[in-house]
């Protein structure tokens, strides 16, 4: 096993478990994982915290944007290229997953190169213009809550950190939180032979794996129960190549109703070319 299974296998196995492990320096912390139903009382809690914060007098983020605007620190333009790159990176990489050319693959790769680092700076502009919003403060204060509400000194899990330590192992947190998150880290789990092959045999009656109602069962064990139904139906009911059908990635990504022939797939090899020649290296959403 490679070490990319390797952490996929142990990501797995905290997901049906219910609780991580945060090793910081010699000490272990537990990680209990969020259930759907807790995960609707933070929502609630966060909408309370976005009131309070509107009422205090602290403005959205709309107002905040057209504040900016007013004062030439943003504008619609920016706002729209955020839109644009985002769905213009979105097809580029289609594409490229398509292509088997390497000059194609080359070019693509630079274009989409530029259009991510374009986009991060636009991103990061905006942040720092609606980082104080109402918004954003109730989102703090719910993530503050959640992990507060579960992070363990003892695998049992009855007794809850202290801020000390929490601030020591945030970081810690952050990342496993994000590794948890991530779509294809969860596609990955879901395809795993160690869950897949089990949910192959009950997937008429998927709540019969985890044996957890909606009180209980997480939220990335209710993820992981969404992409195996994805996957299976996709494998059963549609056709695509073996290279396909060995990647839960390309599979999750197929749609039979727009996957064309070999010969076509990439809009011509030839035409992409051409307007990344034109263009300076770049494609923009329109040439696709």
């Amino acid at each position: 096993m490679n070490k990319k299974d390797s952490i996929i296998s142990m990501l797995l196995l905290e997901v049906l478990r219910g609780y991580s492990k945060i090793k910081f320096k010699e000490k272990t912390f537990y990680l209990k994982h969020f259930t759907v139903y807790e995960g609707l009382t933070l929502v609630e809690f966060e909408l309370e915290a976005f009131d309070s914060a509107i009422t205090k007098g602290i403005k959205g983020e709309d107002d905040l944007l057209k504040l900016a605007v007013d004062r030439d620190q943003w504008s619609k333009t920016e706002e729209d290229s955020i839109k644009t790159l985002e769905w213009t990176i979105s097809k580029s990489e289609k594409a490229l997953s398509k292509m088997s050319d390497p000059f194609a693959k080359r070019s693509f790769l630079e274009s989409i190169k530029g259009q991510k680092k374009e986009l991060k700076e636009l991103q990061e502009k905006r942040q720092d213009l609606i980082n104080h919003s109402a918004e954003r403060l109730a989102q703090r204060k719910r993530y503050h809550k959640e992990i507060t509400q579960s992070i363990y000194l003892d695998q049992e899990m009855t007794e809850n950190i202290d801020q000390n330590d929490l601030f020591s192992i945030i970081d810690s947190i952050n990342e496993k939180v994000r590794q948890l998150s991530d779509r294809n880290n969860l596609i990955k789990m879901a395809f795993s032979p160690s869950f897949f092959d089990n949910y192959c045999i009950f997937n008429k009656q998927p709540d019969s794996i985890l044996k957890k109602d909606i009180f209980e069962i997480s939220v990335w064990q209710r993820n992981i129960l969404y992409y195996a139904s994805h996957l299976y139906n996709k494998l059963r009911n549609c056709e695509m190549s073996d290279d396909i059908k060995q990647d839960p990635i390309k599979i999750y990504n197929f749609n039979p109703n727009t996957e064309e022939k070999e010969s076509n797939v990439i809009h011509g090899v030839s035409d992409l070319r051409s307007k990344i020649a034109k263009n300076g290296g770049k494609l923009g959403a329109e040439d696709f």
